[in-house]
């Protein structure tokens, strides 16, 4: 098993132990506010990461990665679908969260457990963690997109990256805003999907599997290239600086971290 294998496998068991919902099993008690999903076909794109990064002759150009057909959401999830989650499941109110799943700023921004208030509803959902976001998309029969199924969504085809990638820049560029807009004002990419750059960063299924310590790390791997000094090496592309901030963020990231700037979306088999 890899090493992301590894460490996915350490943390969906012991989400699976605390008594959450197995994952793809949806629940019949919750009827989740309308939310357009679309197909991506399946294709192949470019990974960010070589195989099996060397110097010089020894690097191993990254191959075409396959990916298989599956559904994903159209938009990030809103406060209004959200908040109809909530109602249906208690445990992930915030005043009923457990603190194993959810720090201390689990949906901030809500004045309270059932009230949205000034909290646009179809804003994305913030200060959500992977616990929650992952319960959200079981409940609905789903599950939170792969690293691959979101850079694959978002590489398009190759279409408009630059545009993208300009997009992406002037984000990073820019505070957060206090109240986010609502979802689904970008224009869609050509497979269908709005807002994948711009509005939030998004929790994906393997998020902190691209953690690597020592004790973990392959020398002939791509996780050792991304985290030593000389990572650059071990990329597809050294100038994709949106990459490496996806990456690095994802990184950064514990299960239970709720953040201003992150939410989600769902994706599923076809």
């Amino acid at each position: 098993m890899t090493t992301r294998g590894r460490i996915m496998a350490v943390v969906t068991s012991a989400f699976a132990l605390s008594g959450a919902a197995a994952a793809g099993a949806a629940d019949q008690n919750f009827s989740p506010v309308s939310q357009s999903m679309v197909e991506i076909p399946a294709g192949v794109y470019l990974p960010f990461f070589q195989a099996n990064p060397g110097k010089g002759r020894d690097a191993e150009v990254s191959a075409p990665t396959k990916v298989g057909a599956f559904r994903l959401d159209v938009e990030p999830v809103t406060n209004r679908q959200y908040l109809a989650f909530v109602r249906q499941h208690p445990e992930w109110r915030k005043s009923r969260v457990k603190k194993l799943f959810a720090d201390h700023a689990y949906l901030a921004k809500w004045p309270s457990d059932l009230q949205l208030e000034d909290v646009a509803a179809d804003a994305p959902v913030t200060n959500v963690s992977w616990f929650a976001a992952q319960t959200y998309c079981e409940a609905r029969g789903l599950q939170l997109p792969t690293s691959e199924q979101f850079e694959y969504a978002l590489a398009d085809q190759g279409r408009d990256q630059t545009e993208i990638a300009q997009r992406s820049l002037d984000w990073f560029g820019s505070p957060n805003p206090r109240n986010l807009p609502a979802v689904g004002r970008g224009k869609p990419n050509g497979f269908g999907v709005r807002d994948l750059v711009g509005l939030v960063w998004e929790w994906t299924l393997d998020a902190n599997s691209f953690i690597s310590g020592p004790e973990l790390r392959n020398p002939s791997g791509k996780d050792a290239a991304a985290f030593c000094g000389n990572g650059a090496t071990g990329v597809r592309d050294a100038a994709d600086y949106p990459a490496f901030m996806r990456y690095a963020l994802r990184t950064s990231l514990k299960a239970a971290y709720t953040l201003d700037n992150v939410g989600f979306r769902c994706a599923g088999e076809v």
